[in-house]
């Protein structure tokens, strides 16, 4: 029997077992040493912090108690002077002066309403007649024993002090009528809620289990009353008055449990209030009882979780070892299976494996070696092609081979091929070697240095030694069609001295013509084009330079050309053909646009208004831009001279003025091109709607795009979209939702297929698809189907 050789995983080595032992470790010694420190801190400092602050709030909290009797003490005496509590009060006649009767139920009425801790305002007046008023009614006095009981209020030696109320059930303060006189008429008396004043005291002892209460000088309970104590208040009474000196705060043992005890005293009115707090010393340290288990507890999952993830996150960072010595030891597995069985290393594993089982790291950092030292050789080998890769891609965008239409994009691409520029401006220098220059003899050149490519080489040659002391960046072009170009890139330090720099730059090419003539003895033109700061601009500079170095390559003047004289020059003698509103005519034309076109067109011929010999000049460029119009049908597939007829230019030179010019190119020209092209285009539109509805209907679970299938139908996207929605009545990306929709209720009511698979079918993310097939049809996809299959299965049953 045979049996094939499994290759087991590559086990884990030493340097797996050394990194995980040491992420285990510190994964748990923070834990252990938090864990620690905290149980300590907390058992140990917190009690005592906790209830250092209980103090201090107790403290606080007594403070604001007595701030807010001495306020409720404040505003009752200074009610009590209010000139409606003056002697007047004798001759108060409550039957008859109603208007003074109904000012007291008012002030009355305010002053029980001036303060919560107000339960009731009383009036008690001796003369003319016994009388007791409050906030709601007044009534008179006949019994002798509570007349007795109310006129003992003004007896007492104060005018304003503190008793119990008439039942005895709550705090009285009492003021005698009228305030600052000897002689009492009778007094004004507030008596307290026992509820809002037991809640102020509460919060003397805010903790569950604990309590508050006042004490009068004697020792007798004032709220709550003696038969209203607590156990827990008996008792803390009683050791209260035990003591013999009153301690601020002590613990008392209770039922088990102990409390901390805080007291003091309130000045009232010339009688002291003892207030005496009791609270669990257990709720006081309750935030800290629970926390050093719960630290513990929190600590020990954490370490166990720490060890856990230790553990999984060094499988996971081992992961990309695994896969270097993957490939690494590659070749050392497959010998491991020409080695003998008996063939180990000390620790008993095989060859291959006791080198990975020793140190992965070492392993690979002798791989990476060679891997490093073989990129350092291939990096020598790019910079050494580097100038020619950036020659030859330079080459390229010049000539507009490839289009970069921003600025942005040609200086990445410039980066890309070790020439880094930023904010610099771009001037241009293209030579021309003229071509009568070169010999030929029968059957090929006379001698090898008489060859346009050793030319072209021995000037670029020339030019670099020149520009050897040249500190600018510059870019060699050699086109090899007995041209060389010199892309100059100036830095931003240098553009404020721009006319400077510019002389400086002819002078280099002065110096390069100079001895390319006594050198090669050849004649050579040289231009100097404008200053451009976009870089998307210089294949532009190019054109317009070899256009310049068409024109002069037979003339007998100057040898270097400054394109900014050289265009002054051309706008003083013949104007400068307008190239952009040749491409603005052209494109109103195809778009079927007549008003912009014959716009352009007016404004086309009346840039040559103020050169000499404007209608020749007009004549000439008319002839280019109908040479342009023409290059434009015949890339549509039209015929122009069928179009136009082929004495289109004869009759342009028979043409006597400007005007008559242009009411010539609107009739011959713009409506013939405008019905062509627009008929043409309309019909491609229409095509390429009919064809993408196709697509949508037969290819729907593709990721569509609608800019992708404009760019494929070379029509832009913006104008196949408004066709498509003229023709169909709805735009492209409802249509292909509809087809969507319309193919997954088939699979759904026909089909037992998971929703999520149908959603992927129809070319949807099953989240998106749910949300967009409730919105389409109000119900989700699963509702959808069981409500069809109800339908379904009622109709079969009626049917029987």
């Amino acid at each position: 029997m045979l049996f094939k050789r499994t290759r087991d995983p590559m086990p884990k080595g030493r340097y797996f077992r050394r990194s995980l032992m040491m992420i285990l470790l510190i994964a748990c010694i923070p834990g252990v040493i938090t864990g620690v420190l905290l149980y300590g801190w907390i058992t140990v400092k917190m009690e005592h912090v906790l209830q250092q602050t209980h103090l201090r709030q107790f403290e606080q909290r007594t403070a604001w108690v007595g701030e807010q009797l001495d306020a409720l003490e404040l505003t009752f005496s200074q009610w009590a002077f209010d000139p409606v509590f003056d002697n007047r009060l004798k001759e108060l006649d409550f039957v008859y002066k109603y208007k003074q009767v109904h000012e007291l139920y008012r002030l009355l009425l305010m002053i029980q309403n001036s303060n919560t801790l107000i339960g009731k305002v009383q009036l008690y007046l001796e003369e003319p007649r016994a009388v007791k008023m409050n906030s709601e009614r007044y009534d008179f006095m006949s019994d002798p024993k509570e007349i007795e009981t109310y006129h003992s209020l003004t007896e007492q030696p104060r005018a304003t002090y503190w008793t119990r109320s008439m039942d005895g059930a709550s705090m009285m303060m009492v003021n005698r009528l009228p305030s600052g006189s000897d002689d009492a008429l009778g007094a004004l008396t507030i008596t307290l809620d026992n509820k809002q004043l037991g809640s102020m005291l509460q919060t003397l002892s805010p903790y569950e289990g604990g309590t508050t209460f006042l004490l009068n000088k004697q020792g007798v309970p004032l709220l709550p009353q003696d038969q209203n104590l607590g156990e827990l208040q008996q008792a803390v009474r009683e050791h209260v008055l035990k003591l013999e000196e009153k301690p601020s705060s002590f613990l008392m043992e209770y039922e088990d449990m102990t409390y901390s005890i805080q007291s003091g005293t309130f000045r009232r009115l010339g009688t002291d209030w003892t207030y005496v707090s009791a609270a669990p010393l257990n709720e006081i340290v309750a935030p800290i009882v629970s926390v050093p288990r719960i630290v513990l507890l929190i600590n020990g999952g954490g370490l166990l979780l720490a060890l856990l993830l230790s553990w999984i996150g060094s499988l996971q960072l081992y992961k990309p070892f695994t896969r270097l010595l993957r490939i690494f030891t590659a070749n050392s597995v497959d010998e491991e299976a020409a080695v003998p069985a008996r063939t180990l290393w000390p620790n008993g594993a095989a060859a291959s494996s006791s080198a990975v089982q020793l140190d992965e790291i070492k392993h690979i950092e002798q791989h990476w070696i060679g891997v490093n030292r073989e990129r350092e050789s291939l990096q020598r080998r790019l910079e050494e092609h580097l100038p020619l890769a950036r020659e030859s891609l330079l080459i390229q965008l010049t000539l507009g081979h490839l289009l970069l239409p921003s600025d942005r994009e040609w200086r990445e691409r410039l980066s890309q091929v070790g020439w880094n520029l930023h904010d610099e401006q771009f001037m241009i220098m293209l030579a021309h070697i003229r071509p009568s220059a070169v010999t030929l003899q029968e059957g090929g050149y006379l001698n090898r240095s008489d060859s346009p490519e050793w030319i072209s080489l021995a000037a670029a040659e020339i030019l670099g030694t020149q520009l050897e002391d040249f500190h600018y960046p510059t870019e060699i072009l050699n086109y090899h069609d007995m041209s060389i170009a010199l892309l100059l890139a100036i830095s931003p330090d240098e553009q404020p001295e721009a006319l400077a720099f510019r002389e400086q730059f002819i002078a280099v090419g002065q110096r390069w013509l100079e001895i390319v003539q006594s050198e090669l003895a050849v004649r050579m033109t040289i231009s100097i084009s404008k200053i451009t700061s976009d870089a998307s601009h210089i294949p532009q500079l190019v054109r317009e330079s070899r256009a310049v170095l068409r024109q002069r390559q037979f003339s007998s003047g100057a040898s270097i050309i400054d394109m900014n004289e050289k265009a002054e020059q051309d706008r003083k003698e013949q104007g400068t053909y307008p190239l952009e509103l040749e491409q603005d005519i052209i494109s109103a034309l195809r778009n079927g646009d007549q008003g912009t076109a014959m716009e352009r067109f007016r404004l086309f011929i009346g840039s040559y208004a103020h050169v000499e010999a404007a209608e020749n000049q007009a004549r000439q460029a008319v002839f280019q831009l109908l040479a342009r119009i023409q290059h434009t049908l015949l890339q549509l597939g039209e015929d122009p001279v069928q179009l136009f007829g082929l004495a289109v230019y004869e009759e342009v030179l028979q043409l006597r003025d400007l005007d008559e010019l242009f009411s010539w190119f609107k009739e011959r020209i713009v409506h013939v091109c405008v019905e062509e092209f627009t008929g043409k285009e309309e019909k491609q539109i229409q095509m390429a709607v009919h064809q993408i509805k196709e697509h949508a209907e037969q290819q729907y679970a593709e990721a569509l795009s609608l800019d992708e299938l404009a760019d494929i139908h070379g029509i832009h996207s913006y104008t196949l979209s408004r066709a498509f929605k003229q023709a169909f009545g709805q735009n492209f990306v409802d249509y292909l939702t509809e087809v969507r929709l319309g193919r997954a209720k088939v699979l759904l009511e026909s089909t037992d297929v998971k929703i999520n698979e149908i959603a992927e079918r129809v070319g949807y993310q099953p989240s998106y698809f749910n949300r967009l097939f409730k919105k389409s049809e109000g119900t989700t996809p699963s509702r959808y189907r069981e409500d069809v299959r109800k339908r379904s299965e009622t109709r079969g049953n009626c049917s029987v």
